[in-house]
């Protein structure tokens, strides 16, 4: 069986969009955070500007896998050097 072609209106051949991230305040509220656009010199809000707020926005996104962090001190995993009881 050959696999079928895709039409190429289902290819993205557009850039994606930038990711929005939700300032802290809208974030704490859960309300929609509607961020300027990117060559605005003012980055508030319009949540935050309605309310003349200080508007914060986090470094890094909260969005995908976030990596494991593994306690040193943590007992229950097993060591490499310890042999394993059946």
């Amino acid at each position: 069986m050959q696999p079928v072609p895709r039409p190429s209106s289902l290819i993205e051949d557009s850039p994606k969009k930038p990711l929005t991230l939700a300032c802290f305040f809208c974030r704490k509220r859960k309300i929609a955070c509607q961020s300027p656009p990117a060559n605005a010199p003012d980055r508030t809000c319009n949540q935050c500007a309605k309310r003349k707020l200080k508007c914060v926005y986090p470094a890094t996104s909260r969005r995908g896998i976030r990596p494991r962090v593994y306690d040193l001190q943590d007992d229950r995993l097993p060591r490499a050097s310890a042999p394993l009881s059946l």
